[in-house]
């Protein structure tokens, strides 16, 4: 018996293809929703990382000009929040005006927050200030004005109190420059000083080349002191004591050498004995002759200091050819305010002595001192408000557009 369905089912070809074709093309789109949502994604993120970059730098570009200008360094004069508000604005500028045109659909950033961090980036840390300047060093400028003669004069004494607070270097104990440590170190070679390739001679450089001193004047523009390379020695508050504390070393350094030199010379310490025996013969004569031995180095020590001021060079270690005095000068001594010039004029100048003593002053104290002398000129010259503590090297931020998370270190 033939059994009978309900319905019939006609198998058809076309139909089973078209359905096929259909669920191909449902996927196929499914594919290209996620693939444009990916894309819009790593565009949004892109795009993002754009605009923050862009923010970032602009805040960098914001650098002082005075302080770039005259010292070659780079720094923007801000706080976290003044820092945290430009930010938000640049960030914010930017993506309303992507709205505002109506280029983007698809990508919508909304900042949700964003936060920087100064703490680790202040010009007044030692590390960040000692680098600025090595960066510096690698391409120095030219100077831009050339002095031709011209006196800079400066106050000489600097007396406000609320200045003087406000130094960097204030909080720093002062010890002060030691002569001591030069001469228990021993004295370097000028081979020691002026080769190696070390952050101290290079900080040195910088500071001879770009600060006044009692005989030279480095800074194009007028300065607060005259003795600016003095004060960074010895931090007083005045050119004249800063000039003293120098000239006092000085003879004290020479002093010591050229009574070593004495005793080293053969000729000289029978000369010294021979004078030391006539004038006191017998048991007397050896303490005469100790007493003419110091007479004789301290009075070649002051004619040193003569020819220093005067511009002449000065020998670190004397032979008989850079020795000034004879004993009877020594003894009878030289015209006032006179100096004699030794028969070589092979030596050192009044700078080359500043950059010895440079090279064993505490590298803390040094750099704060510089700073000191940085924040004193641009107030008196360029920026009254201008502190050394209000300026960054650059920053950290963190941000959050979109609920993705952004983070960002600038810097120069």
């Amino acid at each position: 018996m033939k059994k009978i369905l309900p319905y019939s089912v006609k198998t058809n070809k076309k139909g089973n293809i078209s359905v096929m074709l259909s669920m191909i093309f449902v996927c196929l789109m499914m594919i290209v929703v996620v693939l444009v949502n990916a894309s819009t994604k790593v565009s949004n993120y892109s795009y993002c990382d754009c605009v923050l970059q862009l923010a970032g730098r602009s805040i960098l570009s914001e650098y002082h000009i005075a302080l770039k200008e005259k010292y070659g360094i780079m720094a923007f004069k801000s706080y976290n929040q003044e820092t945290n508000e430009k930010l938000q604005f640049y960030v914010n500028s930017s993506f309303n005006r992507k709205k505002a045109q109506n280029i983007l659909t698809l990508i919508k950033p909304r900042l949700n927050s964003i936060n920087c961090d100064l703490s680790l980036y202040s010009l007044t840390d030692v590390d960040n200030f000692e680098n600025d300047i090595i960066d510096y060093m690698k391409h120095p400028r030219l100077k831009q004005q050339e002095k031709g003669g011209q006196v800079y004069e400066g106050k000489g004494q600097l007396m406000n109190e609320r200045i003087i607070n406000a130094l960097p270097s204030k909080e720093l104990e002062d010890e002060g420059f030691n002569i001591s440590s030069i001469l228990s170190n021993g004295v370097p070679s000028w081979k020691e000083l002026s080769s190696q390739n070390t952050k101290n001679l290079i900080v040195n450089e910088y500071i001879l080349n770009n600060f006044n001193y009692q005989l030279g004047l480095e800074s194009s523009t007028e300065t607060f002191f005259r003795n600016e390379l003095e004060y960074i020695l010895y931090g007083k508050l005045s050119d004249s004591e800063n000039q003293d504390n120098f000239i006092k070393d000085f003879k004290a350094m020479r002093l010591i050498l050229n009574s070593a030199h004495l005793y080293a010379d053969f000729e000289k310490r029978n000369q010294i004995l021979e004078m030391a025996e006539l004038m006191t013969p017998g048991p007397q004569a050896p303490i005469t002759a100790i007493a003419l031995a110091e007479t004789w180095a301290y009075a070649e020590s002051l004619n040193d200091v003569k020819l220093l001021l005067a511009g002449e060079k000065v020998a670190l270690y004397k032979n008989k050819q850079n020795w000034a005095l004879d004993l009877d000068s020594a003894i009878k001594g030289t015209n006032k305010g006179g100096y004699v010039k030794p028969a070589s004029n092979e030596g050192y100048t009044y700078k080359d002595y500043l950059r010895i003593f440079f090279y064993f002053e505490d590298r803390e104290l040094k750099l704060m001192r510089m700073m000191d002398l940085i924040q004193i000129n641009i107030q008196g010259g360029f920026d009254e408000g201008f502190y050394i503590k209000d300026c960054y090297i650059g920053f950290k931020f963190y941000t959050k557009i979109n609920g993705q998370e952004y983070c960002y270190v600038e810097n120069y």
